[in-house]
């Protein structure tokens, strides 16, 4: 049985072949400049065929050493220009971004999902830092669903504090609620930074 398949292969599998090339170069045909721009039909769309199968990560240039971008501006097509940085990571990168309100320092972005200590150092290479864009967590008008989306809030602290805010009012301060509420000091340390009144 399987040299019956071994056999049925060999004979079909030119005629597949022929049948997938699109451009064939006629046999009958002696005209030199014919045959050499049907052979660049060839080319090009064995180039194209290519491209399709990497991906469009062939026409990402990489950023060179010496050039930068802005972590808290850059979109997800600038993100992937940094090395190391795929579809899914610019992906990964600009929507944790966007549920913290904007990165505060540069070491936040190994706590995106898939991004390594190796990576990390070499995007450092290649990255700024502009924190006056940064969109601050509104602590006394946000709802329990934006409040719980914040990566260093989450539902158990989003909930304190909606119940807080019911029982006695609007905070003062962001570090007035931090310790009101009880934070521990690695959370208010993270967390701090994004709270307004």
């Amino acid at each position: 049985m399987g040299f019956l398949g071994l056999s049925l292969l060999t004979v079909t599998l030119p005629w597949v072949r022929s049948w997938m090339t699109t451009e064939q170069v006629p046999t009958q045909s002696s005209d030199p400049a014919l045959i050499a721009s049907i052979h660049d039909l060839r080319n090009r769309s064995f180039r194209a065929r290519s491209e399709h199968w990497m991906g469009d990560s062939g026409r990402i240039q990489k950023l060179q050493s010496g050039q930068r971008i802005d972590l808290n501006h850059a979109d997800t097509l600038a993100l992937r220009r940094l090395r190391g940085v795929g579809a899914a990571t610019a992906r990964r990168i600009a929507d944790y971004r966007r549920r913290l309100g904007g990165f505060i320092r540069t070491d936040q972005l190994l706590e995106v999902y898939g991004m390594d200590t190796l990576t990390f150092e070499v995007v450092l290479k290649y990255v700024t830092l502009d924190t006056s864009k940064v969109i601050p967590l509104d602590i006394n008008t946000t709802d329990l669903e934006a409040l719980a989306d914040h990566p260093y809030v989450g539902w158990a602290l989003a909930k304190k504090i909606l119940a807080y805010r019911r029982q006695h009012g609007p905070y003062t301060s962001g570090s007035d609620m931090l310790r009101q509420l009880d934070v521990d000091s690695i959370a208010r340390w993270r967390l701090l930074p994004y709270c307004t009144r």
